[in-house]
This record gives structure tokens, sequence and C-alpha cells, in this order.
């Protein structure tokens, strides 16, 4: 929120004062803004004129100019207001935007001016004794003139153009020169102009009258020339081909034509439906209930090969004879005939040979090839 204070000091200073300066302090959200490339313009109002209809009177604008942070207003650029009280404004405007930012956001600053004892603020109605008073002055002060010596001449203040604001129509034009602070002498020129009032709407005008154009020539139609194929725009060969080139056959090598994919295909079919059916049969189960009593037949015969195995082993280590010292008996021993007890086989023995020589174990290998060969039966119908 923007803030604007007047300081109490020069508040208040009488008519035809033109050596005061007012003090003003603006902020914006408590911080003094940097008024760089900024140009500053008092508004002025008078508030003695306010009424619900015209609350405030817009009077004069008056440059305003930085120091130490603080805005000044000097009373000789307001030198034209009567005694009264008056509200006021800060304008401040960006010189490379053209926004105004309005000091302070809510209300005015006021300040007042009172009458002096001459009280004159209307040139057109003064009393006799005042006129009398005044000419008195004049003479006074013209009697203590002395010509002096001749100055120097002044330097001619150079004038830029400076922003042109638009107000609304029932408002007064103004204008402000602004010395600019790195020139004093030279000055920028703000105007404020209202807009003007918009006028009455003219009349609409008479149509337009034509007269219709010239039919145009008609067009070349284009044609092809029979023998060389060529598009030909009148009698001119635009050397353009007007008919395709023939493509190449196709190598049947690379395609499969639809009746042998359509083959394939429901072979594909048959051979699943055959699988599906063999698998779902009641002979396919069959065979797989056999080839696991095989299984199990096989592996109890396997069970007692070995148990056999194992009590052969047992009885020759029971038969072995015991060995003698005497060497005489040896000799004997060994001319004696070999009894049946000595003989490599024995009847137990000669039933319970290994699988591959006796007959006990023939059965057993038997079934298992057959198991074997039903198994594999099974498996080739399944395939």
């Amino acid at each position: 929120m923007r803030t604007l204070t007047i300081a109490d000091n020069w508040k208040d200073w009488k008519f035809g004062d033109t050596d005061a300066v007012m003090t003003f302090n603006a902020q914006n959200d408590g911080q003094t803004p940097d008024f760089t490339n900024k140009t500053l313009t008092f508004k002025i109002a008078d508030s003695a004129a306010s009424t619900p209809d015209n609350p405030k009177d817009y009077v004069a604008s008056a440059a305003g100019y930085v120091e130490n942070n603080k805005v000044l207003l000097k009373t000789e650029d307001v030198k034209t207001l009567t005694p009264g009280t008056y509200s006021v404004e800060l304008w401040v405007m960006d010189n490379s935007t053209e926004k105004n930012a309005i000091y302070p956001s809510k209300g005015f600053a006021f300040f007042s001016i009172e009458e002096n004892t001459m009280k004159v603020s209307d040139i057109t109605n003064v009393p006799s004794k005042t006129l009398e008073a005044i000419y008195a002055d004049l003479k006074q002060q013209v009697g203590a003139i002395k010509k002096g010596s001749q100055g120097e001449p002044g330097k001619t203040p150079k004038i830029v153009m400076g922003s042109v604001t638009k107000l609304s129509p029932d408002a007064q034009p103004s204008a402000t020169l602004v010395p600019l602070q790195s020139d004093p002498n030279t000055y920028t020129l703000n105007l404020q102009l209202p807009q003007g009032v918009q006028g009455e709407q003219g009349l609409q005008g008479i149509p337009g009258v034509g007269s219709k154009g010239l039919d145009g020539n008609n067009g070349l139609t284009p044609t092809i020339d029979p023998k060389t194929k060529h598009w030909m725009i009148g009698g001119t060969d635009t050397g353009v081909i007007a008919e395709g080139q023939a493509g190449k056959d196709a190598d049947p090598s690379k395609y499969v034509t639809i009746v042998s994919f359509n083959q394939l295909r429901q072979q594909v079919q048959d051979n699943a439906t055959a699988l599906d059916v063999l698998q779902k049969s009641a002979v396919n189960k069959d065979l797989q209930t056999q080839i696991a009593n095989l299984t199990s037949q096989v592996t109890d015969l396997t069970a007692q090969v070995k148990a056999l195995q194992e009590a052969k082993s047992d009885t020759a280590k029971l038969d072995e004879p015991a060995k003698s010292d005497n060497k005489d008996d040896q000799s004997a021993k060994s001319d004696t005939p070999a009894s049946s007890a000595d003989s490599p086989s024995t009847p137990a023995s000669s039933s319970t040979t290994t699988p591959d020589s006796t007959p006990a174990s023939s059965a057993p290998a038997t079934n298992a090839s057959s198991a074997s060969t039903s198994e594999t039966s099974a498996s080739s119908a399944v395939q």
C-alpha cells in the first residue's frame, strides 16, 4: 500500500509566499521507492469545493523534486492558488513504461494557504485602500531601485517532449515542465489532455456500383499423344509420360500359394485333432496303466536279483576250507581228488547265478524287456 504524508514545518503557509518548500514522505509498503528515471507530479484539488456530485475539483499541478529520499513541492510552483485547504496526490510515472503510481493509495495529503495582511485573493475586487497601499509600496520600491551592472546572458532552456496523458472529457487540461536532475537547464514537457467528446455517428455511405467484368478466355485442355504417350497442352509436348510403366512379374518361389497354405493349415488341424483324441482314448490310458505295472515288476525283480547276489557271496565264504600249517597235510590234500564240497558250484548256487547266466534271472530280464518294448510302443503311439 502506498502512503503520502506531509511534514508539519511547512504544512501551512501564507498566500504570496513563494520562498517556502513543503516536504512529503512517500512510502510503498513501508519502503522508500526508487525515483530514478521517474517523473514526479503533484496533482492538487480544492477541498473546499467538494460536494457529493463533485468530490474534488482539480485546480493545479506542480513538479516534484527528490532530495534525501524526500519529495519537495515548492510554493512558487503553486503561487496561483488562493487561500484555502487543498488535497494533494503524488503521481510517479516510469519514463520507460509510462505507467503511473499514485501516492497515497487511500485518501489524500492536505496543506493550507492562509491569507496575508493584504487579504488579496481576487484581483478583480480589490478595495481602494488596499490599492493605495500597493501604490505607495510600489513607489517606495521604485525609488529604491538602482541600475546595476548588466548581467550575463542567460541560458536558453531546452524542452524535450515527455508523456501525454489522456484524461476524461470533463477534466481540465494541464502541462508540467520538469527539470532533469542530470541537466537543470533541460525540462521535460508533460501534457495532460482531456479526451474529446465522442461525436454522432455519420450517415451511411451510398453502396458502390460496379460493372460486371468480361468473361475470360477458355483454358487449354490437356491431351495424350497416342504415339509417345506424353501429356500435350495445346501443341506443346510436356515430356511427361501419362501412362505408368509395366511392373516386373512376381517370383512365385518366394511366396506360398493360397492352396498350399490351406492344405498345410488343414493338415496341422487334423494332426492336432488326432493327437487330442489319442490322448483322451481308453487305449492310451490302458497302455499307461500297463507301463506303470511293468515298471513296478521290473523294480521288484531287480531287488530280488540283488538279494540273491548278496546270498551267493556269503555262501562262498562259509564253504571255504580252513588253512593248515602242516605241509604234509597240504601235500596229501592236494593229491586227494576234490570232493563235492570243493566243487566250484553247488546246487544252490546253480539256481542263484547272476542274471546274465542263470534261468532264475532270465524271467525278470524278459519281463523287463517286454516292459521296455511296451513302453516304447506306447510312447510311439502318443507321438
